[in-house]
């Protein structure tokens, strides 16, 4: 069985990697990278990975690159809604012409029945790949822990955690987890995940109880400055966030609050064989690695 991990220089594609180099040969993995003379990608071929060029908007590099893999890991690639789809496209195409046996692909909490902001694109890139007719597993990741990293650092420098998500629950996931859930689907034995769709969620907070854990772990105590969506965006000006950026925040703090990123069931430790990363324990081997 040959497995190809794209987006293999991204913080979940390469974590993917590092859990399968524990469950397969060096022979057996695939890393597929935009530019592979990067330096994560020097670093895979001197461990003694195959790197393969995986240019979204070439599809003849994703026909050479796809050639000959069981399993492919198709990372999501950013931009407006015509430039994602039209990438995702191809790279389903070529799945297909190449005869991949299975398509594995990360998206978001309840996409199918979701108004969140972010699940109107993944929920088209679902529909490509089901639609393909290739066998496939969806992961609906919900939102990483490791997305509020710079928030915690500017509460640790003293600033409150700002929010204009009200009481809207997170079901907060360790990035690792996710990409070990992800790796034992690509190594499990033929079938057994065929055609499934899985939620991978953590524990449902909202904001307060969030930093509650976190004033736990730092021994500190940052206050929630509750705030609306206008001025949510005027203090994010303020602290110099580039004004492309505003809609998108703000749009996900109200994702947040309408409810977009609370799970109803989570398949994580289904996938994991073992108990998630609680939320407290991610924060301490987070900031102990900051």
């Amino acid at each position: 069985m040959r497995i190809l991990v794209t987006g293999a220089n991204g913080n979940l594609g390469s974590k993917i990697v590092e859990y399968l180099l524990t469950k397969l040969s060096v022979e057996e993995i695939i890393v597929g990278v935009r530019n592979e003379q990067s330096e994560k990608a020097q670093n895979y071929k001197e461990q003694g990975l195959e790197v393969r060029v995986t240019d979204f908007e070439n599809p003849e590099t994703l026909k050479i690159a796809f050639t000959d893999v069981d399993r492919l890991f198709i990372i999501s690639t950013f931009g407006d809604y015509e430039t994602v789809m039209r990438q995702h496209t191809n790279a389903a195409n070529a799945a297909k012409v190449t005869g991949v046996k299975q398509v594995i692909y990360p998206s978001v909490t309840r996409a199918e029945g979701n108004d969140f902001f972010l699940a109107v694109m993944h929920r088209a890139r679902e529909l490509t790949i089901i639609e393909s007719g290739i066998p496939y597993v969806i992961l609906r990741n919900n939102w990483y822990v490791e997305n509020e990293l710079g928030t915690i650092q500017g509460c640790m420098a003293g600033a409150p955690w700002v929010t204009s998500a009200g009481e809207g629950k997170i079901g907060w996931v360790y990035r690792p987890d996710l990409a070990e859930a992800a790796a034992n689907v690509l190594v499990a034995e033929d079938h057994k995940h065929e055609n499934k769709i899985y939620e991978l969620s953590g524990e449902n907070l909202t904001q307060q109880q969030f930093v509650d854990t976190l004033n736990k772990v730092l021994e500190k105590d940052i206050s929630v400055l509750a705030v609306d969506d206008a001025s949510y965006e005027e203090m994010l000006r303020g602290a110099g966030i580039p004004e492309a950026y505003l809609p998108m925040l703000v749009m996900t703090q109200k994702g947040i609050r309408d409810g977009g990123l609370e799970s109803t069931h989570s398949d994580l430790e289904f996938l994991l064989e073992r108990k998630a990363t609680p939320l407290k324990q991610a924060l301490v081997q987070l900031l102990g690695n900051n």
